[in-house]
């Protein structure tokens, strides 16, 4: 089955000032150049004696410190078979993606660049000295692709010929970004990760800020190239940028990973190590911090590896095997001349085949450019990455071009890429003509009465809510927080709830812990499935830090809906300034039970498509993925175990723009839905119910799909949807 792409809806009718708006997109001219185009192939031969070992040079870990490496060795193996093998002629360029992909500007001698051998002097020089990489040979593999070996650089036409979203070549696009990646790639500027990249010059061309907890903030850009229609409805090229910031690692701290630990726990350097001992919270930060880090061994820089896990045991108290005898770790590293400072840390924890190896913290480095996953960091972390990263867009502009400077992407700079391939990238960026459109206005009820508010200023938070939610029991369940205040915030609450429409009564007021609220919750869903309640809502405070997972743990064990809020958001909205808290709060809790706060009134525009004719159900889902697997978990070939999550919405609820949601577990890591079909059955006839008639319309939003899952998601997903509507 193929699909087409949508006709591009007619533009709404321009109202208000117009306005001459500059675009991030960067307009590439090129001349009409044939391009050839290559699979690459790299393997690694080494006799053992158990026969010959072959390895994938283009494949390995997929951290990000493993990836920059790969790309290192490939680039530089790449160099050396053109130096064996002089494949291309005098004045051929060819562009390398360190992978698996090449781009010439002439035809290559595929004779010679098939299978070519490299081995002792012809290795690359870094290879030669390195214990594992310098033995055996490897062979380099360039051959034409099976399809589109060849194309015009300036064929925009052909490259999106077709309105199959699934059958459109990328192999143009592909090109474009690798051309303007190959000055960086070669002078090592910058750090690759797909279409982003990350300065690699220590602030030279961009951002490098210490932060606090061994963190560096480290700016660099989003690249993509893109087709487009050109200002004269014409079609051109174009690179898409945008400044990006990410947190790294402290990859760079001068007492190496020793050093990153001290800064984790905001330790003095110059106090004695000997008399500094770590407690739980200390333990697990350290912990969150380390697992899964690629470091190398200061003294055998070649030796790397990814940390497994910390030892339960501080390193004064471990010892491992040596023949026939039990040997002290600390011991044997301070034999072999290692000064350890922190003889109560734990050890480094490397889990193998022969079982785990120990390391001190103070004999390793943090290998470079690893970035922060979201899971390792704190909400207080994160926090301050955005604050660091938000920026008015005059800056941002700045940005952009100052990173298209480092890519040394602008005509002043001389790019011997971009001139072997005939190709310029405009200095300055495409500008489109906008119009300011009228501020929406937003519906709320007085006396019984829908109303909107006026343009140019929100006058609906004095009204109430379009569907007040009715709450017939409450619980305000609170620890480590005065009593007297507690009650004084559930008056405020209450009567801030009324005001908005909502059907509340006197919550049941009680001190208890977060470990006492399993039970209390089952005693509530007890009475719950004794119809001795139709429904109940609890919210719950305190101080701690780490209760809410174990509330939200509880409320999906017992099915109570529950609010969480921290001790001092209690105190605050008994100012009478903190209005506006007060009103999130209720905002938040009228949401939670089946209310709907406010609802949009739309444009002339789109009154047509708009949900309030009650005749569209919009379905929405996406995948969220676990982190992933240990490394020595997948060479152990231990299948992944955390589930994947496939979260779902969509508005079948009574009032056409209430949505209601829900999740189900699906197999780890997988992207594929697969039961989508039984889900739109069901979504389809809660619609039914609420709304007495089947919609006219669906509209399906996927989100998180790469463009090489497209055809995953037309060919299978959309089956089932259809074929769940059609049941």
């Amino acid at each position: 089955m193929s699909y087409q792409v949508a006709p591009k809806l007619t533009p709404a009718k321009a109202a208000g000032n117009r306005i001459q708006l500059t675009s991030n997109h960067f307009l590439l001219k090129f001349k009409h150049k044939e391009v050839y185009r290559y699979d690459v192939s790299m393997t690694h031969h080494l006799l053992t004696k158990d026969g010959e070992k072959t390895r994938d040079m283009c494949k390995g870990a997929r951290d990000d410190a493993a990836i920059l490496e790969r790309q290192r060795r490939c680039l530089a193996l790449m160099n050396a078979a053109y130096d064996v093998a002089v494949f291309a002629a005098e004045h051929t360029a060819f562009i390398y993606d360190n992978s698996k992909t090449l781009f010439s500007s002439a035809k290559l001698n595929e004779h010679l660049c098939a299978q070519i051998k490299l081995e002792g002097k012809h290795l690359p020089q870094r290879f030669k000295t390195h214990s594992r990489l310098s033995k055996g040979f490897y062979i380099v593999n360039i051959s034409p692709v099976s399809t589109n070996h060849k194309f015009f650089i300036d064929d925009l036409k052909n490259a999106i010929e077709t309105d199959d979203p699934v059958g459109q070549d990328h192999t143009l696009r592909q090109f474009y970004e690798i051309l303007t990646n190959q000055d960086a790639i070669n002078m090592n500027s910058y750090m690759i990760f797909c279409g982003n990249l990350y300065d690699n010059t220590d602030g030279k061309i961009g951002l490098k800020k210490k932060l606090r907890e061994a963190r560096n903030l480290i700016s660099g850009i989003s690249k993509g190239a893109r087709i487009v229609e050109g200002t004269k409805g014409s079609l051109v090229a174009a690179l898409v940028l945008d400044s990006k910031k990410a947190t790294f690692f402290d990859d760079s701290n001068p007492n190496n990973l020793v050093g990153n630990v001290q800064d984790l726990l905001n330790l003095d350097p110059n106090r004695p190590g000997n008399k500094e001992r770590l407690n739980d919270r200390d333990r697990v930060a350290i912990l969150k911090y380390l697992k899964d880090l690629r470091v190398y061994h200061l003294k055998h820089p070649d030796n790397d590896f990814v940390i497994s896990t910390i030892s339960r045991e501080p390193l004064s108290e471990l010892t491992f095997e040596m023949g026939s005898r039990r040997v002290s770790v600390l011991d044997y590293h301070k034999q072999n001349g290692v000064r350890i400072l922190y003889p109560n840390w734990p050890a480094v924890v490397v889990q193998e085949p022969r079982g785990p190896s120990y390391f001190p913290i103070e004999v390793l480095g943090v290998c470079r450019g690893q970035r922060v996953p979201i899971s390792k960091q704190t909400p207080q972390q994160m926090a301050a990455t955005i604050n660091e990263c938000a920026c008015r867009p005059h800056v941002r502009y700045r940005e952009i071009l100052q990173n298209l400077e480092g890519l040394n992407l602008v005509p002043s700079c001389r790019n011997a890429y971009l001139s072997a391939f005939g190709v310029t990238v405009d200095a300055t960026p495409m500008k489109v003509t906008g119009h300011r459109r009228a501020a929406p206005r937003i519906m709320y009820t007085i006396n019984s009465r829908s109303c909107c508010t006026v343009r140019f200023w929100g006058n609906w938070m004095g009204g109430q809510y379009i569907h007040p939610a009715k709450i017939p029991k409450w619980y305000m369940v609170y620890d480590g927080i005065d009593g007297g205040a507690v009650r004084q915030f559930v008056k405020i609450l209450s009567d801030a709830m009324k005001r908005k429409g909502m059907t509340v009564g006197t919550p049941d007021c009680q001190q208890l812990s977060v470990a006492q609220l399993d039970s209390f919750m089952g005693g509530i869903s007890k009475s719950m499935k004794e119809k001795k309640m139709p429904s109940a809502f609890l919210l719950f405070a305190d101080r701690s830090d780490d209760s809410h997972s174990l509330l939200k743990m509880y409320e999906a064990k017992h099915q109570v809906l529950t609010q969480h809020l921290k001790a001092q958001t209690v105190l605050d909205c008994l100012e009478p300034r903190k209005k506006l808290t007060v009103e999130n709060i209720c905002n938040k809790i009228n949401c939670k039970n089946f209310g709907l706060n406010y609802a949009v009134q739309p444009g002339d525009h789109a009154k047509n498509l708009y949900l309030g004719k009650g005749d569209v159900m919009v379905v929405g889902y996406d995948v969220s993925h676990a982190e992933p697997q240990p490394p020595h978990e997948r060479r152990l070939g231990i299948a992944p175990s955390t589930p994947s999550v496939v979260g779902f919405s969509f508005n079948g609820a009574q009032h056409p723009d209430a949505f209601i949601g829900d999740y189900e577990f699906c197999e780890p890591r997988q992207e594929r839905v697969d039961i989508l079909e039984e889900r739109i059955k069901w979504m389809l006839s809660v619609y039914e119910k609420n709304r007495k008639s089947l919609p006219a319309r669906i509209v399906i939003v996927r989100d998180g799909v790469s463009e090489g899952q497209l055809s995953m998601v037309l060919n299978h997903e959309f089956d089932a949807i259809k074929n769940g509507a059609e049941a």
